[in-house]
């Protein structure tokens, strides 16, 4: 019973503090997919962000500004791996809507044309991005092998299923 405790207890303080792991836990190599896949990761956690803080300041909804601030959150986890692992960051710097990866800013542009319409489409969009986030998460789930990675990806992915819900209610 005693050994329960300690493990119910270890994986708590996990949980609480994610992203406290040091230096010589952490093994600092992936492979070449799973770095695409988290810069790319990250980058959908922005375009996320970018679409929500529009939505929310255009229709004034308020699930959207909070929603907003856990998309930064989301951001802020990854950049945290993505430092880590030594890979660059390419939301650092870059203007709401603007994306390093081309088919981010295509959705992001086609999105943005029809979410702002209605409430109706800007829930729509936000159910779009959301499922399209909890999918490449799960396939980045699939793949990756590091711990430290792995228990940001369960954050993002608890999030994000947590968003879709808001939106579907």
């Amino acid at each position: 019973m005693k050994k329960l405790i300690i493990s119910v207890l270890a994986i708590s303080t996990m949980a609480i503090s994610p992203l406290t792991f040091s230096a010589s836990a952490v093994t600092t190599s992936v492979s070449s997919d799973v770095k695409a896949k988290l810069i790319y990761l990250v980058e959908e956690e922005k375009l996320a962000r970018d679409v929500y803080a529009v939505l929310a300041t255009k229709n004034g909804i308020v699930k959207f500004a909070n929603i907003t601030k856990s998309e930064q959150n989301h951001m802020d986890q990854l950049s945290v791996i993505l430092k880590t692992y030594g890979f660059k960051n390419p939301t650092i710097g870059e203007k709401a809507g603007v994306f390093t990866n081309k088919s981010l800013t295509a959705l992001y542009k086609t999105i943005m044309k029809t979410a702002g319409l209605s409430y109706a489409d800007a829930i729509a969009a936000g159910v779009l991005i959301e499922k399209t986030d909890i999918k490449d998460l799960n396939a980045l789930i699939k793949v990756n092998t590091q711990a430290d990675i792995a228990l940001v990806l369960s954050n993002l992915l608890r999030g994000s299923q947590n968003h879709l819900a808001a939106f579907s209610r």
